[in-house]
């Protein structure tokens, strides 16, 4: 969940500007079309305590497509992960705007963001970044204490005055891909409720890059502990069974499509899950075969230890010669033919 991995996707298509706004109750966002404005809300915070923000790029045409990329960039739950180890981005320091500027031009060739590719299905959406600075797979709810360090875990908080001020923003959103790579994948999942109250007769689909909801073998209830994680509303078991986050959202969601990326034998997620070498395929299998064989659920899995796919999204083909781009458009576009795809 390292940073340098998981956010691997973000394009500028057109300048970075600056802007704030504050939006406590749902403030709309006046930002320029076709240029990624960075947007701060003062209502919000980051693991030190300064605000946090979004960054949006509003589409140039009248569409009403939404797609909302949740950044990754590791986790943490207490003082050595969060101070000493450091194992998420962004604990002691803020996410400002030099720290937004500073990751556009390494993350400008992105194809998923691209306006002028005519089979980008999301050339006409208005694109919403949601950086990551809460160590807290963008789920938490708690204000902690750990040693002489107070830490804003309250990425799920957080979530609720972004889709406020966007759903103020954008009230037509027809169609909304809520996305997300590692960490970010788990918040785009875990977050995703606030997306389908907020605009209750909108599509809202989820796409989620290697972000495994399989058994947390290490540290699951120190997690919850830690953040006071957001499941989905009515899921009793969710705090001892992970995979019943993706059952409680297809029960309750039943049209929406959840995508699974993964690599089978992913190192990264293999340490912070708790597995050892050669045991996480066996629980993504049990994973796939319980929770991703519905018409709305499916997986595309590739062999190898690497973390995150969508950075790859132009060039990665799974069996039978099927494009990785080609497996995501028809995620998007509700293609009767999506499948999941296995090696």
């Amino acid at each position: 969940m390292t940073k340098a991995i998981a956010i691997a996707l973000l394009a500028a298509c057109g300048g970075g500007t600056t802007s704030s706004v504050d939006a406590p109750g749902g403030t709309p966002i006046d930002t320029p079309p076709n240029t990624w404005t960075f947007v701060p809300m003062a209502t919000t915070t980051c693991a030190d305590g300064s605000p946090a923000a979004i960054a949006i790029d509003r589409t140039p045409t009248a569409s009403s497509d939404l797609f909302v990329y949740f950044e990754g960039g590791g986790a943490c739950w207490d003082e050595n992960t969060c101070f000493t180890i450091k194992s998420a981005v962004h604990i002691d320091t803020p996410y400002d705007n030099a720290a937004f500027q500073a990751e556009l031009p390494a993350l400008s060739s992105s194809p998923i963001f691209n306006r002028t590719d005519a089979a980008n299905p999301f050339k006409d959406a208005t694109y919403v970044y949601v950086p990551y600075c809460t160590g807290d797979l963008h789920a938490g709810a708690r204000v902690a204490t750990y040693g002489a360090h107070t830490v804003h875990h309250t990425g799920h908080t957080n979530a609720q005055t972004f889709v406020d001020a966007l759903r103020a923003t954008l009230p037509g959103a027809s169609r909304i891909w809520v996305t997300g790579s590692s960490a970010g994948g788990y918040g785009a999942t875990l977050d995703m409720p606030l997306f389908t109250t907020a605009w209750p007769s909108a599509e809202v689909d989820v796409l989620q890059d290697s972000s495994l909801f399989v058994p947390a073998m290490n540290a699951y209830a120190t997690w919850q502990s830690a953040w006071s994680l957001a499941f989905p509303p009515g899921c009793t078991s969710c705090a001892t069974n992970f995979p019943s986050v993706i059952a409680a959202l297809t029960a309750a969601h039943p049209a929406a499509r959840i995508g699974l990326l993964t690599f089978r034998d992913d190192s990264v997620l293999e340490s912070y899950l708790g597995y050892t070498a050669g045991t996480l395929a066996p629980a993504i299998d049990s994973l796939v075969a319980a929770q991703y064989a519905l018409a709305t659920t499916k997986a595309f899995e590739l062999d190898g230890t690497n973390h995150t796919m969508i950075g790859q999204y132009a060039t990665l083909t799974g069996k039978g010669g099927v494009k990785l781009s080609d497996w995501i458009k028809q995620w998007a576009t509700g293609d009767a033919a999506w499948t999941t795809v296995k090696p």
